[in-house]
């Protein structure tokens, strides 16, 4: 059955550990002298000449009252404005039979993409849904410590009691049904969390241990077993951070890019598969302009495209 995809921009930001004014959306959109190919082209590209039906919706810009919040130091009412107004464009795509895929901004606009997922098959169609979250670092952190960037996997699963925050009960992530990949670099709590919630974890330690084919083996055959719909949240910094270097965060020591297209196609070839997000990528930081073309191919994957 053709797939019919949205792509939504949601450069945001403002809750990392550098942030950025620039638009990171338009950074992958646009071409320039740096790389062969811009997003935008190629979506042209792919509907043309392949009989794709991708349609760029632009981007959920951040209102004047979020850059009031942010300018004040309410960081925790600013996200949970700007998630809401991601929440209403992801679920309008649901709602006309289309597959979103956001790119970021910082993982914490998280917030709204998976309420929105939630929201559409966990309490309006009592669907199971797994979350794989590929990313150097866990995001759970449950503590008033650190960046908001660093806790969206903990607002979520309704694990940190801070702030006012509190996620209705039918739109709360169970711990169970997230996946990491990846991850090598946790907080003490985030540790600490995930043993105590026994959540599963394909790491790096892991992924050297099998090799990275198994791996992907392993999850999917959990996922299609178990599962009614299968999202991706990936973040660039689970790429190898001695090559790949252009967000706030590079960690050494992550994955290749062949690795990286082969698990963003494994996820988006299944018939369960509802949308994915792009994060953490910051043109900026992006001299030689080999991120943007590799962010432009994890796209093209998660179009169902073979890289």
């Amino acid at each position: 059955m053709k797939r019919h995809f949205d792509i939504i921009g949601a450069p945001f930001n403002q809750l990392g550990f550098v942030t950025t004014q620039e638009n990171t959306v338009d950074g992958l959109r646009r071409m320039d002298e740096m790389s062969w190919v811009g997003l935008t082209d190629w979506i042209k590209v792919r509907n043309d000449r392949w009989g794709a039906d991708i349609i760029d919706q632009g981007d959920v810009v951040i209102s004047d009252e979020v850059h009031s919040l942010i300018s004040c130091g309410n960081k925790d009412e600013a996200l949970r404005v700007y998630a809401h107004d991601l929440t209403i464009k992801v679920l309008a795509s649901y709602k006309n039979n289309r597959l979103p895929i956001t790119i970021g901004g910082d993982h914490s606009i998280a917030m709204g993409t998976i309420q929105a997922v939630l929201s559409h098959y966990q309490k309006g169609k009592n669907k199971k849904i797994a979350i794989v979250w590929v990313d150097a670092h866990a995001d759970c952190n449950n503590t008033r410590d650190s960046n908001l960037h660093g806790k969206p996997l903990a607002l979520l699963m309704n694990q940190y009691p801070h702030n006012g925050w509190s996620i209705p009960s039918d739109i709360t992530l169970n711990p169970q049904d997230v996946f990491y990949v990846g991850v090598r670099d946790l907080m003490p709590c985030e540790h600490q969390l995930i043993q105590k919630l026994n959540m599963t974890s394909f790491d790096m330690m892991c992924i050297e241990q099998q090799g990275f084919h198994v791996v992907v083996r392993t999850l999917m055959e959990k996922l299609e077993r178990a599962y009614d719909g299968i999202y991706l949240s990936f973040d660039y910094d689970v790429l190898d951070g001695s090559l790949f270097r252009a967000c706030a965060t590079p960690n050494v020591g992550g994955l290749t890019a062949r690795e990286a297209l082969y698990l963003v196609h494994s996820i988006a070839s299944s018939d369960k598969f509802i949308g994915a997000e792009f994060v953490e990528y910051m043109p900026e930081r992006d001299s030689s302009g080999v991120s943007k073309e590799l962010m432009v191919k994890l796209v093209d994957a998660a179009w169902g495209f073979k890289s």
